[in-house]
């Protein structure tokens, strides 16, 4: 099984996203489907299914309080052909991947060597493509927050047609701090 968690976007943006998408040319390229778009937080590629309980524990075991994201700009990463939306690096987010990350640790998965860099991955592509500064300026529709309250656990089914995203197993985000009830 081909695994990786992460946290869903609100459908409005993917359909946002998905639209903003089409106004960029593409060399020989594959938009991803709108209903895929996501925030990656681990990526762990396959694994077999006896770690599957494991990492379902762990995520089960996970706590954090529901926190905003938001969209900064459109970007590449042009050595791998992706087209990106970059998400702002906030301590929030930060610090959910950590936690993350060290669930999966205590499932085996060592960490990434590379620093977390927070995208939602767009299209894939082959050929250059360098974005003008109107292509990386996203519209109002897309300057905005949206809050972030759940972690899911993504299989990946590859297909000639692409990535296919079944989930798996979540976990919804708690109050830490509620406030008290009087009786």
């Amino acid at each position: 099984m081909r695994l990786f968690l992460g946290l869903p976007i609100p459908p409005d943006l993917t359909q946002a996203l998905a639209r903003r998408t089409q106004t960029i040319e593409l060399p020989k390229g594959r938009r991803i489907p709108p209903e895929n778009l996501h925030l990656t937080l681990v990526f762990l590629g396959e694994v077999a299914e006896s770690t599957l309980p494991p990492i379902e524990h762990e995520l089960s075991e996970l706590t954090f309080a529901p926190f905003p994201l938001k969209l900064t700009s459109l970007n590449t990463f042009p050595r791998a052909g992706v087209l990106i939306a970059e998400v702002e690096p906030g301590r929030p987010l930060l610090h959910v991947q950590t936690k993350v990350a060290d669930a999966m640790a205590r499932c085996g998965f060592p960490p990434e060597d590379r620093p977390y860099h927070p995208h939602i991955t767009l299209a894939r592509f082959h050929g250059p493509l360098r974005l003008n500064k109107a292509h990386q300026t996203l519209p109002p529709s897309l300057q905005r927050s949206f809050i972030a309250g759940t972690v899911n656990l993504y299989r990946s089914n590859l297909s000639p047609t692409g990535a296919h995203y079944q989930i798996l197993a979540q976990k919804n985000s708690t109050r830490l701090n509620k406030p008290p009830t009087h009786s």
